[in-house]
């Protein structure tokens, strides 16, 4: 006959539950990996689509995404590879106590180079490269006119991390029609863009350049007509100006702007057009016409020709 005591305390006695085993670290450095990839193909995708993209301050902040992403992918990289490394040291001290006896019981300059063998090895920051002296093109560059009445024109240089750059090696020179920018020894090579047949000419005064964290802007003070400021639709003009020996552009004669002009219409025109300024420009080489007013004999456009 059964005892009711034994029954009850074999009936209430707490049955343990299984402890949950805590996530190793290499089930974690999988994780980071992945995580490591899925940014870096986001940003490869994302980077194909700036092909499509026309507008240069759109173009900016997709760069600027796709940069972000690129540093959070290698970040998850290292991390990955540092919990490897760890899982690994964590692997070689859970040796059996067998083990444990027989390392004790070797020399002390054996102990040494295991206990530097199991531990992991420390990242050795790559050698710094010689200073270039031979300048290189920037890998891009964007132009802004910005608007009809607006004081200056914006160009942006995109470079990523240059914003650490040691200030002192980045300049940029104006004249009333040209800039130089030069970054110097940034990672191991120089860089410059400069530029000596501006569309219109600027103020050096009212010019500067700005250093943001992963871009160059270089800002130029337009000239201010009569009325309002210069119209820019481009930033190299389409001929080569001459230049006085302070920069500035030598006025140009009058009867060879004229003919410039007449060139310009003629590429742009219709048929008519076309018609008209070729008989005009034929009598004008053929002396027909006054060399100082060569749209004299352009019929309808008499008036025109006494601008």
């Amino acid at each position: 006959m059964v005892e009711i005591s034994e029954v009850s305390m074999e009936e209430t006695s707490p049955t343990e539950t299984p402890k949950e085993e805590p996530k190793s670290a290499d089930s974690s450095a999988d994780a980071a990996d992945s995580r490591s990839q899925e940014r870096l193909s986001d940003a490869d995708e994302i980077e194909a689509a700036l092909a499509h993209i026309a507008r240069p301050s759109a173009r900016l902040h997709v760069q600027n995404l796709v940069t972000k992403l690129r540093k959070e992918g290698a970040a998850l990289q290292r991390v990955s590879a540092m919990m490897s490394s760890s899982s690994s040291s964590t692997s070689s001290n859970d040796a059996p106590p067998e083990s444990r006896d027989n390392v004790n019981d070797t020399p002390m300059e054996d102990a040494s180079a295991t206990a530097a063998a199991s531990s992991p090895p420390k990242p050795t920051p790559p050698p710094k490269q010689p200073p270039t002296s031979k300048y290189q093109a920037f890998p891009t560059y964007y132009f802004d006119p910005g608007q009809y009445n607006s004081p200056t024109v914006s160009i942006y240089v995109p470079l990523e991390g240059i914003g650490q750059h040691d200030k002192s090696k980045i300049t940029c020179q104006f004249t009333p029609s040209s800039f130089d920018l030069v970054v110097s020894d940034f990672e191991g090579k120089s860089y410059r863009l400069v530029n000596d047949n501006l569309e219109k000419d600027i103020e050096p005064s009212k010019s500067k350049y700005v250093v943001k964290p992963n871009k160059i802007i270089i800002k130029l003070g337009k000239v201010k007509g009569e009325y309002s400021y210069d119209h820019w639709t481009q930033l190299t003009a389409k001929k080569a100006k001459r230049k006085d020996a302070v920069g500035k552009r030598e006025k140009d004669d009058p009867a060879a702007g004229i003919m410039d002009l007449m060139r310009d219409m003629y590429e742009e025109g219709d048929d008519n057009m076309k018609k008209m300024i070729g008989e005009t420009m034929y009598k004008q080489r053929t002396g027909q016409l006054d060399k100082m007013d060569p749209m004299a004999g352009m019929g309808g456009m008499g008036d025109f020709g006494g601008i």
